[in-house]
């Protein structure tokens, strides 16, 4: 899918939104729940320029932008759509799997929407080596199995999951007998960036990694490993790690559709190339075959899989080093480099990519990341995935029916974290922005709907304009008193 040669760059944005990019100039953006896209087309530029007189019996044709569901795309985009998809559900937190865009050879019947597995303890799991050079862990029931590269900073993972489905047929606990259908999903993580699903997992891998290399320096010396020379780690008491550690739950797909259409933003304005990197930020960017990841920490670090094995990482705060892991299949090893900005080594001819190349370009793309982070004062409008992320929920905006006398939800059953928090003040400044436009175009509504509703003036007892002038007094107040909650959570979420 990656190396297909239409495809010039994609791009998965912090929010899980996707943009891609093809050598015609056509430009592909997928929702952040997957749901929607937008389809830029290039204007019609084929040919030789028209002569002056031509130019008014046949104008070029303009720039074509076209806007669907995902899952009811005609098949000229499906091709695409397909490959858009594999990379966004390859990094992101949750899949978008609609049945119309898996292949049914892909898919197999599944009686259960129950995503736990139990993996295998550490006394049991057996090593199992792949073809590459992977150490390989599969769950108890093969529904899962994670795959850690040979360089040892970067695994893989494959997993059953079920179809995407509407919202109610994921709380149909009343009908064991419906069938449902899975396919496999594959993604990608970083040993830096470890989502908590697949840490236990992952932790084994590790352990067996780490013995797998451990006894090839003992063959390579020549000497068989005594009882004794087992690795400490080998040592580890069953005990010791619990049953709740050996399960988890595995990612779900997102919904079928999605439940806050009116947060899909599409960034049609940026343009990707060698010397213009994404204004926003930017999780995981693939470009020309090698594929640059940002983790962002408190101290934001780019990782770059060139395709070959090896992973480079910027070294923290020293983000002008880079240090290249790069395996040896032979003997087990793991050969470290470091590089630095300014001093990178000449290309070589026949390698496979060019390691100064790479590293100028996941440096530009870490100072670009840095720089919106730092230009962001304040999380942007939260997408439409954040209502279903972790469990919290929030209130959807101020709609325009419900008028100037409606309360300002309020958010319930959200931990009290950091992120959450900002949010939280995400959410409350775009139902300010919604309130104060609501206030400047008061005369507008009352001319749309005539008159303030009769209902209202003779249960009140008033005139119109009292009802309308007593509203705004409220609705200003309630704005002050949110303005000031805005103001402690900022402070709360400054405190260390």
């Amino acid at each position: 899918m990656e190396g297909s040669a239409a495809v010039s760059s994609m791009v998965l944005f912090e929010d899980e939104s996707v943009d891609v990019r093809y050598g015609t100039g056509a430009q592909l953006q997928l929702s952040p729940c997957g749901c929607e896209f937008t389809l830029l087309k290039p204007a019609d530029v084929s040919g030789h320029p028209p002569r002056p007189a031509e130019r008014f019996r046949h104008p070029p044709k303009p720039a074509e932008r076209l806007r669907q569901r995902t899952r009811f795309t005609v098949s000229s985009y499906k091709e695409v759509l397909v490959a858009a998809l594999a990379f966004r559900n390859k990094y992101a937190r949750r899949p978008y799997l609609p049945e119309e865009l898996v292949p049914a050879k892909h898919t197999k019947p599944f009686f259960s929407v129950d995503s736990d597995v139990r993996w295998p303890e550490w006394s049991s799991c057996a090593a199992e080596l792949g073809p590459g050079g992977e150490t390989i862990v599969r769950s108890e029931g093969g529904r899962a199995a994670l795959m850690l590269a040979p360089s040892g900073e970067e695994f893989s993972v494959e997993f059953a999951c079920s179809l995407s489905q509407t919202a109610s047929r994921y709380t149909d606990d009343e009908k064991p007998e419906t069938v449902y259908r899975s396919t496999t999903v594959v993604q990608h993580h970083s040993v830096c960036s470890v989502p908590s699903v697949w840490s236990y997992p992952l932790w084994l891998a590790r352990q067996l990694h780490a013995s797998r290399l451990w006894l090839a320096r003992q063959l390579h010396a020549s000497r068989l490993p005594e009882p004794e020379d087992v690795p400490a780690d080998r040592d580890v008491n069953p005990l010791d790690i619990s049953t709740v550690e050996r399960s988890s739950r595995l990612p779900e797909a997102l919904p079928l559709t999605c439940s806050s259409p009116h947060w899909h933003r599409w960034k049609v304005k940026d343009v990707v190339s060698d010397e213009d990197l994404p204004t926003e930020l930017v999780k995981v960017m693939w470009w020309h075959g090698v594929t640059y990841r940002i983790l962002n920490g408190t101290v934001p670090v780019v990782e770059v899989s060139p395709g070959d094995g090896s992973v480079l990482r910027s070294n923290g705060v020293l983000n002008t080093y880079f240090t290249h892991h790069r395996p040896d299949l032979p003997s087990g090893r793991v050969n470290e480099v470091t590089y630095h900005v300014d001093t990178l080594p000449p290309d070589v001819p026949g390698q496979l990519f060019s390691v100064g190349a790479v590293v100028r370009r996941a440096s530009r793309i870490l100072a670009c990341f840095t720089e919106a982070r730092r230009s962001l004062a304040l999380p942007a409008t939260p997408s439409c995935l954040t209502e279903l992320r972790e469990g919290r929920h929030l209130s959807g905006p101020v709609r325009m029916e419900e008028g100037l006398s409606s309360p300002v939800p309020v958010e319930q059953d959200v931990p009290d974290t950091v992120e959450n928090r900002s949010d939280l003040v995400a959410a409350e400044l775009e139902k300010i922005k919604r309130f104060n436009f609501l206030l400047e175009n008061n005369h507008l509504l009352r001319n749309q709907t005539g008159s303030v509703r009769q209902e209202a003036v003779a249960a009140d007892e008033e005139t119109p304009g009292a009802v309308s002038e007593r509203c705004v007094a409220e609705a200003l107040q309630r704005t002050s008193r949110t303005i000031r909650d805005i103001d402690a959570l900022i402070s709360d979420c400054k405190e260390p």
